[in-house]
């Protein structure tokens, strides 16, 4: 791919120094290590949609723009506008900010710099059908513009383009997409810090999600804010909570609904100093039952407006701690599996018979198992195992650290 760059300025238009170099579209195309902390972002379609009609307007098919926002340390931002065909593709997106990369790093101090593309004239070139997928990209702008500048504390660099059979960029145009760069620079921003949260939400909700417990975020009027996926599942089932015609969280059981809808309301009205707690059963009608526990919340900056209710949905606990962490207490197999059938078995002759084991052989299990958890008593033994039980979804179970 060659790109012949044009250094000519107002003061003496007719004296332009050409060059070109290859980027091969088979190499190396990651961006260079310029930032300590790099991301090329998406951004809402309705935005994109905006920059792409506003550089419509002055002849510009396509952009490529790099912001830099303030920080320790600075992190940048790219955005691909008018390449909505390979906008997620990884692969192309890397090449494409290693091709303005290349443009940047030439520019010096000079703020904004006209270029011509080659790549279009080899567009019809049987020769050049094999060339990689940017240079076919490419092939259809004729002219571009290579720009920067700072802005508020921040650095903005972009890349124009032009199809090909238009003029190239005059020096009106010019001055004209300099205009531009800090409004593309603020809009960026804003869509960098939109997408950074969306990101953070998205990997919240993921964590979220491994958790099996039940778990929701409620505004005062009961109105989930947040679920995640096992609290879906347990409106789904319809057995202790649903969803009322408002959206509402409620109680399938009419009796229950009310204490907890008046907690949730309480909750989420509470003052910073004055948390609230509170626990509730909630019964299925078939003998089944669930504690649901309700607290206050308030975000950090204290806000009124962010004030919610947390409400968890707890089950009878379980008595399966995963075999690495019995491991890590440094219980051998042999142990946790008599550990297992012990603590399901209604005495300690059931267990040895579930085992395969004599009596007197159980016995000494279980008194290397008390010996090695620092527990007397079974009640004691059953609570220490029920609370290793990590409520997660999924079957990969944590690997022991040495």
């Amino acid at each position: 791919m060659s790109i012949n760059m044009d250094y000519a300025t107002q003061e003496n238009a007719e004296s332009r120094s050409f060059f070109s170099y290859p980027i091969d579209d088979g190499g190396d195309q990651s961006c260079p290590a310029a930032f300590a902390s790099e991301s090329a972002l998406d951004v809402p379609s309705a935005t994109r949609k905006v920059w792409h009609e506003f550089l419509a307007q002055h002849n510009v098919a396509a952009a490529i723009l790099s912001v830099v926002l303030a920080g320790s340390p600075p992190k940048r931002h790219a955005f691909l506008i008018g390449f909505d065909p390979v906008r997620n593709d990884p692969g192309i997106t890397r090449q494409l900010l290693h091709f303005s990369e290349k443009l940047w790093s030439r520019m010096g101090d000079r703020t904004a710099v006209p270029f011509q593309n080659e790549e279009y004239r080899w567009r019809n070139d049987p020769a050049r059908h094999n060339a990689g997928p940017v240079s076919a990209l490419l092939a259809g702008y004729e002219h571009g513009v290579a720009a920067q500048r700072r802005h508020n504390a921040t650095c903005v660099q972009a890349i124009y383009l032009r199809k090909y059979g238009l003029d190239r960029f005059n020096a009106n145009e010019l001055a004209s997409l300099q205009l531009i760069l800090p409004l593309l620079a603020d809009s960026a921003a804003r869509g960098a810090q939109l997408a950074e949260q969306a990101l953070r939400s998205n990997r919240l909700e993921a964590m979220f999600d491994r958790v099996s417990l039940s778990m929701m975020m409620l505004s005062a009027e009961s109105q989930p804010i947040f679920m995640n996926s096992a609290a879906r599942a347990s409106l789904q089932e319809r057995k202790w909570l649903i969803r009322s015609a408002d959206g509402s969280i409620s109680c399938t059981n009419p009796k229950q609904a009310r204490k907890l809808r008046d907690s949730i309301q309480i909750a989420a009205a509470a003052e910073p100093g004055a948390p609230i707690e509170n626990v509730y059963r909630l019964d299925d009608g078939n003998g089944e039952w669930r504690l649901a526990y309700v607290l206050s919340a308030t975000s950090r900056s204290g806000a009124a407006a962010a004030r919610c209710a947390l409400l968890f949905i707890l089950a009878p606990g379980r008595m399966d701690a995963p075999s690495q962490l019995l491991e890590a207490l440094g219980l051998l197999p042999s142990e946790q599996r008599f550990l297992g059938h012990f603590l399901k078995a209604s005495s300690l002759c059931d267990a040895a018979t579930d085992c395969g084991l004599s009596e007197e052989t159980a016995r000494t299990y279980l008194k290397r198992v008390r010996a090695k958890l620092g527990v007397h008593r079974q009640m004691e033994l059953a609570g220490l195992i029920s609370g290793l039980v990590l409520p997660l979804h999924g079957t990969t179970e944590p690997t022991t650290g040495e």
